[in-house]
């Protein structure tokens, strides 16, 4: 049976709050915001989730939104799934998103580092290829 207390998510908010600290990204309620120097941004939201079997954590974090994507270029965006170091690209709704899934009682501050920061480079980095844009 799966620990449902809670203590799981506070070691994971207490890691997140100290790879905030480090990196220099600002820890809001729902994620973390990344700031480059060039002024663009990206916001990584944290989700819990609970499954029959383990607690989870999901990070994700929108590309951009789907009707303003031409097929080809939507084409393009999968066919560069199988090349992201973390998560993967998909829809949600309306948005292109990148996400990342780990479980809560494993996952440890460099995978948090890791997995942040890569989403919300690739991300950003898809949505000015893209989007032409900085909206996320």
């Amino acid at each position: 049976m799966p620990r449902r207390d809670g203590a799981t998510r506070e070691s994971f908010a207490r890691l997140c709050e100290r790879v905030c600290e480090e990196q220099g990204w600002k820890l809001l309620p729902t994620g973390v915001e990344l700031r480059w120097p060039d002024g663009r941004h990206q916001l990584v939201a944290l989700e819990f989730l609970d499954s029959e079997d383990d607690d989870l954590v999901r990070f994700s974090t929108v590309v951009g939104q789907t009707r303003s994507l031409k097929p080809d270029r939507l084409m393009l965006a999968l066919q560069a799934n199988a090349r992201l170091a973390h998560g993967a690209l998909a829809l949600r709704d309306e948005q292109l998103i990148m996400t990342d899934t780990f479980l809560l009682a494993d996952v440890d501050a460099a995978q948090i580092r890791a997995s942040i920061a890569y989403l919300a480079r690739t991300a950003d980095d898809y949505e000015r290829i893209f989007f032409e844009a900085d909206e996320h």
